[in-house]
């Protein structure tokens, strides 16, 4: 990091915090650490809150528009969609298309396909299949607790299985927002008296 980077990163820093960041590294680094991280910590929630505000606003806004937009289309399809089904029957009939071409749009009917519903108990069905000779699938799963706990008893690995073991790593979780006084007490130290 350049020198000129630095400089502005601890002034960022000291905007944020409220002091600058100790030139030792002591205690009181580890303290004003902790305190650069509840600030971080505190504008992400107040970014997150924002944007959880702003997205229910815009949920609503976009919801009242299509409501309106669909209100003014079952309008329109109430009003004029028997009309455009009746003259483009006629004119498919009478072209041998499967379409036509209205200048401002296409017309045409499509079969929509099958819908099923399937019911919630399956065992008639899976007897109906037997009788009727229709295949019936089957599937098998591992279980994969079963393997992690035979590897951690054993250490064996399980062909095509790959056991990468896990790493330490640094774990910061500062204390909600608190005053500098009880900053200290987080180290175990006690504060001095003004």
């Amino acid at each position: 990091m350049t020198i000129e980077l630095a400089e502005t990163m601890a002034a960022v820093f000291e905007d944020m915090v409220g002091t600058p960041p100790p030139e030792e590294k002591g205690d009181a680094a580890v303290v004003w650490y902790l305190k650069a991280r509840q600030r971080l910590n505190k504008r992400r929630q107040d970014i997150e809150e924002t944007y959880k505000a702003m997205q229910t606003e815009c949920a609503a806004w976009a919801l009242a528009q299509t409501e309106s937009l669909d209100r003014s289309q079952a309008w329109i399809d109430d009003a004029y969609e028997a009309t455009a089904k009746t003259i483009t029957s006629a004119k498919i009939a009478h072209s041998g298309k499967k379409s036509f071409d209205f200048c401002y749009g296409v017309c045409s009917f499509k079969k929509q396909q099958d819908k099923y519903e399937w019911p919630a108990d399956e065992a008639e069905l899976l007897a109906w299949c037997g009788n009727n000779y229709v295949q019936v699938n089957t599937k098998t799963t591992i279980n994969k607790q079963a393997i992690k706990d035979h590897y951690n008893a054993t250490g064996e690995e399980p062909p095509g299985v790959t056991v990468t073991p896990g790493v330490e790593k640094f774990y910061v979780k500062p204390a909600p927002l608190a005053l500098p006084r009880e900053q200290l007490k987080l180290l175990g130290k006690e504060p001095k008296e003004m």
